[in-house]
């Protein structure tokens, strides 16, 4: 059903609030608690060095991290098929009060929204989102995947400008 994490930042925020586009293979990688460490703290403690380094030289290279800083405001996730890019249901955001919060609908962490333990932070974050962006989508309690799904494309509407965008060909 979903995967839903809130980490709160302690790494410098740039004021840029930008939106940028991952393949869905490296959405995925940086749900891993090792890389969002990385993302949102400026220590190196429990990592070796080449290892903090690896991941942040990582990070830099997906443009979520820049001059040791973050760098984005929106990430979505998306993935290649049939020579056209597809947008995925998922979102990695930073809230205005300095929390990271990653939701994954394609993921099965958590099996379903009924009898999920974290469904008072997702409702609550899903709400700050929404609140934050100025959407007009109603967070459903009950059940708050199918708000994360209309909030999603929403932001993804808003976000993502649609232009042609010609792909090079693949060797």
């Amino acid at each position: 059903m979903c995967e839903f994490k809130v980490v709160t930042i302690e790494r410098p925020i740039r004021e840029d609030n930008n939106t940028v586009l991952i393949d869905y293979y490296d959405f995925v990688k940086i749900s891993d608690t090792k890389i969002m460490n990385v993302l949102v703290k400026d220590s190196r403690e429990n990592y070796s060095k080449s290892y903090y380094y690896y991941i942040r030289d990582y990070l830099n290279k997906l443009r979520i991290l820049k001059e040791n800083m973050i760098n984005v405001k929106l990430v979505f996730p998306f993935e290649k098929a049939n020579g056209s890019l597809n947008l995925k249901k998922g979102i990695i955001y930073v809230t205005n009060d300095k929390q990271l919060v990653y939701m994954n609908l394609h993921s099965n962490v958590y099996a379903n929204c009924e009898n999920c333990i974290a469904k008072p932070f997702c409702t609550y974050y899903l709400a700050k989102i929404i609140g934050e962006n100025r959407l007009k989508i109603g967070v459903n309690k009950g059940n708050p995947g199918e708000s994360w799904d209309k909030a999603l494309s929403s932001l993804q509407s808003k976000y993502v400008k649609t232009k042609v965008i010609e792909l090079p060909p693949s060797d």
